[in-house]
Order: structure tokens, then C-alpha cells, then sequence
């Protein structure tokens, strides 16, 4: 009887401690937040400047948080937030993916010699490396990666 006793709590022990560690670990994913960094030329002080003459310091940064969606250069940019006529990014499996409401031109930066641009039609999803740039008619928004 006592080994009967024994087996059993052993098994309850190992069961009880097993759902303790899955409960940890999808407390820790669902606390985890994603922030994407961009960078976009800023007028002002990059003057007439283009490409890879403008300095880091001559740029706009932007922090963009998870399930948000704001404004930067004139364009809504949402993070996990689809929205209609924004720029959305959706990150998962540890890649971040985007669709466009307008067609866009998707390079790396700086350019990798003998790779071309991509051309991006509207509402087609891509996938979106760090240092990318996308090159709409009107603003050059740099997806510089993610955020701390």
C-alpha cells in the first residue's frame, strides 16, 4: 500500500509541476510587447541631400509599439492593427511582414550590388528585412528592425 501511496504522489508532484512551467511560459508570451524601429529623411536638415549622403542625425526616427497604429512622414503605419489605407506591418514566427494600400519600391540599404529594387503592388503582403527601405512616390520610409 505504501508503495501504491508513493507512485501516486510522485505522479502528482511531476503532473503539478509540469503545468506550472506551461503556465510561466505563456504568461511570459503574452506580457512580451514588439516595437519596430523606422528612419525617414527629415527635410529640414538633410536639405537637398539623397541616399547614403544623408547622416543618422539628419533623419527622423520613429518607434512604432504593438497593436498601435500612428502617423510618421505623412503616412499611418500600424504595428499588429490592421487598418484600412495604412501601411500594415504584422509580425510573426519572428518575421515582420507588410502590406501596402499603394504600390512601393523595396530595397535594401545600403544597396547590395547586382540585387535589383522590388517592385511591391498595393495589398500585397512582403516580407520585410532590417535595413529595407520602401520607396513610395511621395516619402522613403526606412524599416531600420525591431526595437529594444
Amino acid at each position: 500500500m505504501t508503495k501504491i501511496t508513493l507512485f501516486t504522489t510522485a505522479l502528482l508532484l511531476m503532473f503539478s509541476c509540469t503545468n506550472t512551467s506551461e503556465k510561466k511560459e505563456n504568461t511570459i508570451e503574452s506580457n512580451s510587447s514588439i516595437t519596430l524601429e523606422f528612419a525617414s529623411k527629415n527635410p529640414v536638415t538633410a536639405g537637398d541631400k539623397e541616399g547614403t549622403h544623408i547622416e543618422a542625425a539628419e533623419m527622423l526616427h520613429f518607434s512604432l509599439s504593438d497593436n498601435s497604429s500612428e502617423e510618421f512622414v505623412g503616412k499611418t503605419l500600424t504595428l499588429n492593427n490592421p487598418v484600412e489605407y495604412a501601411i500594415n506591418f504584422s509580425f510573426r514566427n519572428d518575421s515582420v511582414f507588410c502590406v501596402s494600400p499603394s504600390p512601393l519600391v523595396l530595397m535594401s540599404m545600403p544597396p547590395k550590388p547586382g540585387v535589383r529594387p522590388a517592385m511591391i503592388e498595393s495589398e500585397k503582403e512582403f516580407f520585410v528585412n532590417p535595413m529595407s527601405l520602401l520607396k513610395f512616390e511621395d516619402v522613403n520610409i526606412m524599416f531600420v528592425g525591431l526595437g529594444e
